[in-house]
């Protein structure tokens, strides 16, 4: 079941300034959630508490918030920072 990824234009421009090391590390837990949405083996993901389907991919000092979204096969990242940004 591949999933599609949108991302929204913040999370964007936040992994577009970082150094090249940095953005291949993101890009690739990112496109692991193309197959497993939820690949709890592979990455370390929290469910976000008082949320139907977001989570949060921890991934050294930055954080990816997104949601899934079943029924459309779809991924949104809302949201991607360093750890103490990301949940504001």
């Amino acid at each position: 079941m591949t999933f599609e990824i949108n991302i929204k234009d913040k999370a964007l421009i936040f992994i577009s300034s970082l150094q090249k090391h940095d953005r291949e590390r993101l890009k690739e837990a990112i496109l692991i959630l193309k197959e497993d949405p939820i690949p709890i083996k592979s990455l370390d993901i929290a469910k976000l508490k008082g949320e139907k389907n977001k989570y949060r991919i921890r991934k050294g000092k930055f954080r990816i918030v997104y949601e899934v979204m079943w029924e459309q096969k779809l991924i949104l990242i809302h949201r991607v920072d360093f750890r103490g940004d990301a949940y504001d």
